[in-house]
């Protein structure tokens, strides 16, 4: 499989190219985990047989855990990210679990996936809605969306109104138009969004992409090809480290009015 696929939505792929090597093989490829994915799932309003599909899904943490915990429900869940060889994990993944005919592993661009408007009852998505900025991605995949159906996704999001200045710099380049909870809200509001519930992940959600990303940093040490991207991800565990109280990832979870 491609693996960055020339998405117009995307024109970073190429550039993520070392990071997308360096985070091969990781089960969650940002902070969250198990426990926060639950928690937001409980707060979604399900009908009996959802459409439900996870947009920039990686290798597929949270898509194996929404088929495991919807199974019952038999509904297939859409798997779609741009980055292939992280589908190839989600493949593996799902055969192993026995969860491949509830999983669709399928290559696409976010911004811009084959899904017929209006199609889905549940839109989710962990990390992802900053590649494409959140009142751009509200806008997109609110559209996708049943009257009614829910939009689950997580975004990095100030904690301060004036946060230190190295981290305002770090995720000013990152992120330029990352915002507050309450700007975030508003957004979420004006793109006729109702907002059912929204947190912030705990702070061991970081440690524990922290441990297995410099697990994989150690590991890929030796490859000069990889230096800049080792570099850059231990440079964001030590800003985390100083700085993290000002910022995180929420939780949101939205309705379409």
């Amino acid at each position: 499989m491609n693996l960055h696929p020339p998405y117009p939505s995307m024109p970073f792929m190429e550039a993520f190219t070392p990071l997308l090597r360096l985070f091969k093989g990781m089960t969650r490829k940002g902070p969250g985990s198990e426990t926060s994915t639950l928690r937001a799932l409980s707060l979604c309003p399900l009908p009996a047989n959802p459409a439900i599909a996870d947009l920039g899904c990686g290798s597929g943490a949270s898509a194996l855990l929404l088929a495991r915990t919807l199974q019952p429900l038999q509904t297939p869940i859409l798997a779609l990210d741009a980055d292939g060889t992280a589908l190839d994990d989600l493949r593996e993944s799902s055969q192993a679990q026995g969860l491949l005919p509830m999983v669709k592993p399928c290559t696409g661009d976010m911004a811009n996936p084959d899904t017929p408007p209006g199609s889905l009852d549940l839109l989710w998505s962990e990390g992802a809605i900053a590649h494409l900025g959140l009142a751009v991605g509200l806008h997109i995949w609110r559209d996708l969306l049943r009257p009614g159906g829910v939009l689950a996704f997580t975004d990095a999001t100030w904690f301060e109104d004036s946060p230190p200045p190295e981290a305002r710099r770090a995720w000013g380049a990152w992120y330029p138009t990352m915002g507050t909870e309450e700007a975030n809200l508003r957004t979420a509001q004006g793109a006729g969004l109702d907002v059912l519930g929204h947190f912030r992940l705990p702070r061991q959600d970081w440690w524990d992409y922290f441990d297995q990303a410099e697990a994989r940093c150690r590991q890929c040490d030796w490859e000069e090809s990889l230096a800049e991207a080792i570099a850059g991800v231990r440079g964001e565990m030590d800003l985390y480290r100083r700085t993290g109280y000002s910022y995180g990832y929420v939780f949101y979870i939205l309705q379409k009015a």
